[in-house]
């Protein structure tokens, strides 16, 4: 009985039937091989510092670049709101991928490098207010949670075999560079194994471009049941006009404003300090690509993969404003944790790796959690549905390029002038949990207010009485 209940639940998703089951295994199948390729990708900024010498100023580079991205997500947010979506996620799906497979013909320079990771970024970037239209078109509002979560959660262990195999493959090429002096055994196999630990950090570039084509095509295989609004399909939205579109928004929504501060708040100081990790795991904490990559990437996908599914689940029958707050207060707490570690590993050496990987399960156990709070059903609890969707969601994602654009330029400048990773950190962590308060207090706010506690309460009042400000 074993086997036919696990595949019900990865094939099928939760109480899904139609074109939502449908859209369950396309999105499953998108997904896994996103996380793949993103395993892959995310090994970019380790090959930057132990290949390129890349500095610590090159290394929030990505975040600056895909920080344009959610620039235009404002733009093209208003402009698909009453558009089919799907060209929006497959035409700049289709250039992230191309981006990813250059970065095999910049391995010369971290600067060149990095920035193709960040254009990669960027495109995939704009997708997001399209993918999130799709998903609440596609999936009932009671499920929608539990959904994404599965997805997330089967999409983080496909994360964690992919970042730690690429990591293993590039500490092996590593090794075999290094010993390149050594007598080789002759024959054509000798050259196709060093040629390849020579070239493999453009072999799994190539790689990871294809594996990202592929997961867009997957996408665009879903059907969406959409109706497109009243507006012409040729109407020329202007940029000035989308910004006006956003302004009246943020002026009538009250509630979706107060959220955004959250928002931005969570985002700023997380970013402050993010892509420094590298630098304090490798650097300060004497870390190789396994160790970091395990503790990076790996081991948060791994507790990912058993805990997102449950909150999923949680978020469905949860004020997000508390969704929130438990989120953050862990997330912070991680940043703490990781600053710890250099002072505290002096004291007593086990602390070295204790404290990181505490830090590190943590994170995990809530990083699925973020990812669908802030990409994928956050938003449905602000926005009416319909076109609604697309321009919120493309506010959103406008705001977390402000985050990225000042955040990462304010940790360049402050890594530029020698500010420690570990002070960030600290910074950074306080910040994430000052804006866990933040959320505990505007959850008791609304509910004095007689706000709707979750997001299908929210969404049944369409049906009837009008929505809550």
């Amino acid at each position: 009985m074993v086997k036919p209940i696990f595949a019900r639940d990865f094939f099928r998703g939760p109480c899904l039937s139609g074109n939502a089951a449908r859209t369950f295994r396309l999105h499953l199948a998108y997904a896994l091989l996103d996380a793949t390729a993103g395993g892959i990708l995310l090994n970019a900024p380790l090959i930057a510092i132990k290949s390129f010498q890349a500095a610590n100023w090159h290394l929030p580079l990505r975040e600056i670049y895909s920080g344009l991205g959610m620039l235009l997500a404002l733009y093209l947010g208003s402009r698909m709101a009453s558009r089919r979506k799907m060209p929006f996620i497959f035409i700049p799906g289709v250039a992230a991928a191309v981006s990813s497979m250059a970065m095999a013909t910049a391995t010369g320079s971290a600067f060149w490098f990095l920035t193709l990771l960040g254009v990669g970024a960027l495109f995939e970037i704009v997708t997001r207010p399209a993918i999130t239209a799709v998903l609440r078109l596609n999936y009932p509002v009671e499920q929608r949670g539990h959904a994404t979560g599965e997805v997330r959660k089967w999409s983080s262990l496909c994360f964690v075999a992919s970042s730690v195999t690429a990591a293993v493959v590039l500490h092996l090429a590593s090794q075999r560079v290094g010993n390149a002096g050594e007598v080789a055994a002759a024959g054509w196999a000798s050259e196709v194994l060093r040629w390849s630990a020579e070239h493999m950090a453009q072999v799994l570039m190539v790689l990871a471009g294809f594996l990202s084509l592929a997961s867009f095509v997957c996408f665009r295989q879903i059907h969406v049941e959409e109706t497109i609004g009243s507006e012409p399909a040729d109407r020329r939205l202007e940029i000035g006009g989308s910004f006006r579109e956003a302004v009246g928004v943020l002026a009538h929504d009250g509630r979706y404003r107060r959220y955004l501060i959250g928002c931005f708040l969570d985002g700023f100081f997380q970013m402050l300090y993010f892509p420094l990790i590298w630098s304090l795991l490798s650097r300060d904490l004497g870390f190789g690509y396994v160790s970091c990559n395990a503790l990076m990437h790996a081991l948060p996908a791994l507790v990912a993969f058993f805990a997102t599914g449950w909150l999923g689940k949680l978020f469905d029958r949860t004020n997000p404003w508390l969704s929130w707050a438990y989120v953050r207060f862990v997330w912070g707490l991680d940043a703490l944790l990781l600053a710890a570690t250099p002072p505290l590993a002096l004291l007593f050496p086990p602390a070295l790796v204790a404290l990181p990987v505490a830090g590190r399960v943590l994170r995990g156990g809530v990083q699925g959690g973020w990812w669908i709070l802030w990409w994928q059903i956050g938003i449905t609890h602000f926005a009416p549905p319909g076109g609604d969707t697309s321009r919120y969601m493309g506010i959103m994602v406008f705001l977390n390029g402000i985050i990225r654009f000042s955040a990462s330029a304010a940790g360049m400048i402050l890594a530029a002038m020698a500010v420690s990773p570990q002070t960030l950190l600290v910074v950074g962590g306080i910040g994430v949990i000052f804006s866990g308060f933040y959320s505990l207090y505007q959850a008791a706010a609304e509910r004095k207010r007689h706000q709707p506690e979750t997001i299908a309460e929210f969404e049944r009042q369409f049906t009837g009485g009008p929505p809550a400000r």
